[in-house]
């Protein structure tokens, strides 16, 4: 994958008007067009049913009513984000259902409300890589645009996932040559997954790592929320740690 400018890089669509929603306040009977962001994208594999799969993650916005004057945001409100599939037919919201016990990523269909749904993407101008902690320093320091691509795999090797997302939060020691990144949110699969659909093997990640062969993802998941050793609830939360091999590929615009 040649990698993207994650500055120059969105989800567009246009929209009919929403004259089934009956909710209050409600929309506007207008259309809407929209471009929003993409925060990171994944390619999936499985070499054994032969899926071969991009998936975009747009960034998040509010749940919101569109084009009154007199009230936008929903109340009770929510996130939205959703990763998009390449084929444009589906997408996986992540957004949390507050009446589900037990809430996980949902997929959703791209239905005929959607006029037009299109993705402008950018690559990133003259990559280079940054094959050595002594290259990735410069790099930071040099304030270019740094995109990585972690390329993950099940035990088996028959499937793997390459997960594509901009650097945020560089961390380095110039006197150490060491770096170290903390950044998200981003796309993770579960490639032992017992999901059909490769999109449900996605959830919402961080990320941080300080070696070329191996990281630390932290998953968004349903958190318990204590008081005094108690559950009393739950809040959506990157609480749930997973550490594995993998390959990074750093490109720094040129």
């Amino acid at each position: 994958m040649h990698p993207l400018d994650y500055s120059r890089s969105y989800l567009r669509w246009t929209t009919a008007p929403m004259t089934a929603d009956v909710r209050t306040p409600g929309h506007m009977p207008y259309g809407n067009s929209v471009r929003i962001l993409l925060d990171a994208r994944a390619r999936v594999i499985d070499s054994t049913t032969g899926a071969d799969e991009e998936f975009y993650l747009i960034a998040p916005c509010r749940t919101e009513w569109m084009y009154r004057d007199d009230s936008c945001i929903q109340q009770p409100g929510g996130e939205y984000r959703l990763a998009w599939a390449q084929r444009k037919d589906r997408a996986l919201r992540f957004s949390r259902d507050l009446s589900d016990p037990e809430p996980r990523p949902q997929a959703v269909a791209i239905d005929e409300r959607y006029l037009e749904l299109d993705y402008a993407l950018t690559t990133l101008p003259n990559p280079r890589p940054a094959t050595s902690n002594s290259a990735l320093v410069a790099a930071a320091e040099s304030l270019a645009q740094v995109v990585v691509q972690t390329e993950i795999a099940n035990e088996r090797g028959t499937r793997r996932a390459v997960l594509e997302y901009p650097v945020k939060t560089f961390n380095y020691q110039p006197e150490r040559v060491l770096f170290q990144m903390d950044t998200g949110p981003m796309l993770w699969a579960d490639l032992d997954s017992s999901e059909a659909d490769p999109m449900c093997w996605l959830r919402l990640a961080h990320t941080v790592y300080n070696r070329f062969d191996r990281a630390e993802f932290v998953l968004r998941g349903p958190t318990p929320y204590l008081i005094d050793g108690e559950p009393v609830g739950q809040v959506e939360d990157y609480q749930q740690v997973v550490a594995q091999p993998a390959r990074h590929a750093f490109f720094v615009a040129g």
